[in-house]
């Protein structure tokens, strides 16, 4: 009997390890297999309905910030050509473009609370009064730390608090068509550097450069004043749903691997981005063509974004943000050495500027969809305290770098050469460090999806280890989430 019961205890033990293993099997296989259909998400989002709104009016307000201020390009060659303020050096025109993109951001900290203590729709309002007020003063501008002053930091700042807050309109609205969207409101910059480049430039030719500054005040203020009487936040939506206070600085963040190559990512987009942004058009009049020529050649860096932007959110929706962005990243560098070096002449300067364009300003369709990712809807605020200063320093030394590296020797066929190789590295390092993060969530998500966590919510406090780092880095399979 004794022997009986033994073998039947043996029976069942095995019998319990072979359903042990067929559970454990099943576990890996579905780890594998499932995807965004299992949401462990607690913050509630509609994917859509008034969120279209909202995208439209993003829309707006990106074209009229980034795309307003991609026309600087026109007004950059301007000044170096009719030397309207002697004394002035090419350096200091490109410290004006330098700081209208980047010296608002540095201020990413205090403007995020400032957020916080009012609302996202009284800081767009506060920058759309500084905006305006900055491009009018400058119109009347007579001397040159005027312009430092007004189509300098004081058009900075209003794009700051236009930009800052309305970054994080459109992404509580969705989730499974997050990047579609932000791809078709940063679409906005794309067909506002069109309009801005063409028009300005035309302006600036049959009337002077007051009037093409007055236009582009009048267009930015009343289309963006527009926009925000149809703007409305989720914020208390995810404050409740979180119970989480939202801080405008989290130091405890810079503790976590992915949060520092969220910076260094943004760090080498940029040194890549506005070195090519700001160089095209005076590339284009240094091979010998035109200043409207040359506003052609820069404008098409707009329409590749306006073109391109909305697919390259649509194709992350499909497979995934961060591998998405290492892909397109990846393939500026390869313009920028294999396309831009050899240019000689207009039709290639075109193409390259059409092909770069496309997908040059990936970061800000992307940039959103990775950080949510990274740490949740409600930590957003608290890393783009991080970021935000991260682009606007290396934004304001780009186009100093991009001035210097172009070569003054007359004889050599290409003067970019140089300037051309730092944007291509850029760009190179800005892919290596997404591929850092994909490895890190992939590996994160393996865990995530054993705790039942959903990464809106955030998914900051599951630790990744520096082996599963490794796997991750490796991996291209089928994944429990994209990535």
């Amino acid at each position: 009997m004794n022997d009986r019961n033994s073998a039947v205890g043996v029976a069942s033990k095995e019998k319990d390890a072979e359903s042990g293993l067929f559970q454990e099997v099943m576990v890996d296989d579905y780890e594998q297999k499932t995807n965004e259909s299992v949401d462990y998400n607690k913050i509630q989002i509609p994917d859509g309905g008034y969120g279209w709104v909202v995208c439209g009016c993003h829309f707006f307000l990106n074209f009229c910030t980034w795309g307003s201020n991609a026309g600087f390009a026109i007004y950059l060659t301007y000044y170096l050509e009719s030397n309207r303020f002697p004394g002035a050096t090419k350096e200091d025109y490109a410290a004006i473009g330098g700081l209208a993109f980047g010296a608002g951001l540095l201020f990413a900290p205090l403007i995020n609370l400032f957020v916080i203590r009012t609302s996202p729709k009284t800081s767009i309002a506060v920058g759309i009064v500084l905006q305006g007020a900055a491009l009018l003063l400058c119109a009347f501008s007579t001397k040159l730390w005027q312009v430092f002053l007004t189509q300098g930091l004081l058009v900075s700042l209003g794009l700051a608090f236009i930009t800052i807050p309305a970054t994080n309109l459109t992404t509580p609205w969705f989730r499974r068509k997050r990047t579609l969207a932000l791809g078709i409101s940063a679409a906005g910059s794309g067909l506002g550097g069109i309009l801005f480049n063409l028009a300005m430039q035309r302006i600036l030719e049959i009337k002077s450069l007051r009037w093409a500054l007055i236009s582009q005040c009048i267009i930015n203020t009343v289309l963006s004043a527009t926009a925000l009487l149809l703007i409305r936040t989720r914020d208390n939506v995810v404050r409740e749903t979180s119970k989480e206070i939202p801080r405008f600085f989290d130091s405890s963040l810079l503790k976590n691997f992915a949060v520092w190559c969220l910076i260094l990512y943004v760090s080498a987009t940029m040194l890549g981005y506005v070195v090519l942004l700001y160089s095209l058009s005076a590339f284009a009049v240094s091979l010998g063509y035109s200043e409207k020529q040359g506003s052609i050649v820069s404008c098409m860096i707009s329409a590749g974004g306006c073109a391109v932007r909305p697919l390259v959110g649509y194709m992350s929706d499909k497979v995934g943000p961060v591998t998405i962005g290492v892909i397109v990243h990846a393939i500026v560098g390869i313009l920028c050495v294999a396309m831009w070096i050899p240019c000689r002449n207009l039709a290639t300067a075109i193409a390259f500027s059409f092909l770069s364009g496309a997908f040059m300003g990936s970061i800000w369709p992307l940039l959103t969809s990775i950080t949510s990712r990274v740490g949740g809807i409600n930590k957003l605020p608290s890393i783009y305290s991080f970021t935000w200063p991260c682009i606007g320093m290396w934004a304001i030394v780009s186009p100093i770098i991009g001035l210097k590296l172009r070569s003054n020797d007359t004889t050599v066929a290409n003067a970019y050469v140089n300037t051309a190789i730092f944007s291509g590295m850029g760009y190179f390092g800005a892919a290596f460090f997404l591929w850092l993060i994909r490895g890190y969530l992939i590996a994160r998500d393996k865990l995530a999806m054993a705790a039942k966590t959903g990464h809106d919510d955030g998914e900051l406090h599951l630790p990744v280890t520096f082996p599963e780092l490794l796997k991750g880095l490796v991996t291209f399979g089928p994944l429990p989430r994209k990535v």
